[in-house]
């Protein structure tokens, strides 16, 4: 069984490495070749580092799809990628970071759903690699209701609104913690 572990892993490796070539410039250069993968860092705000338990989920108009965890070493969780994995396909990924390959370029994407663990509020910051930032207060439960969920802003038909296959880079999601010495900051984008 772990011979075929191994088998698979190196087979999904190399299929991500086809095609790299041509100075690299940027993570995820041979993704380009083989579809869209999602990519969000999820962090607290008072450490940096990355809050343990949260899930993230790639909404879309019929349900949602939970992005896989970026852990140290390759396991035989499916809701896992490993460390190696994940650096072919974001040069600056870190465990703890979120990945979803595969995603079908006719989906209708509706933002991500973020699942906080116990001891964190429902209020995230979500700043984008462009640097913009928004505060929202997260639903109980992944909703198509496009204002309450991170990077709603780019809701739509993936080929449509991402462009041609490659790494979509969500920046970053910030879980505040549970914490009356550390308030969130106010919501600007209020849900319906």
């Amino acid at each position: 069984m772990k011979r075929i572990t191994i088998g698979l892993g190196l087979m999904a490796l190399a299929m991500l490495l086809h095609g790299c070539g041509g100075g690299g410039a940027g993570g995820g250069a041979g993704v380009a070749a083989t579809g869209y993968v999602a990519y969000v860092r999820v962090i607290d705000p008072v450490t940096g580092n990355p809050v343990p338990d949260a899930e993230v989920h790639f909404v879309t108009d019929t349900g949602s799809i939970p992005l896989r965890r970026v852990v140290a070493a390759q396991t035989n969780n499916p809701n896992e990628i490993s460390l190696s994995l994940a650096k072919a396909i974001k040069s600056d990924a870190r465990v703890g970071d979120f990945v979803l390959s595969g995603i079908g370029e006719n989906l209708v994407f509706r933002g991500l759903w973020v699942r906080r663990p116990a001891g964190y509020t429902a209020i995230v910051r979500h700043t984008t690699p462009e640097n913009t930032r928004r505060v929202i207060q997260t639903p109980e439960s992944p909703t198509t209701l496009a204002a309450c969920l991170v990077a709603s802003n780019r809701a739509g038909v993936v080929r449509v609104v991402f462009g041609g296959p490659g790494v979509i880079d969500f920046g970053v999601i910030e879980i505040f913690p549970n914490d009356p010495q550390i308030p969130p900051p106010p919501v600007d984008d209020v849900c319906p």
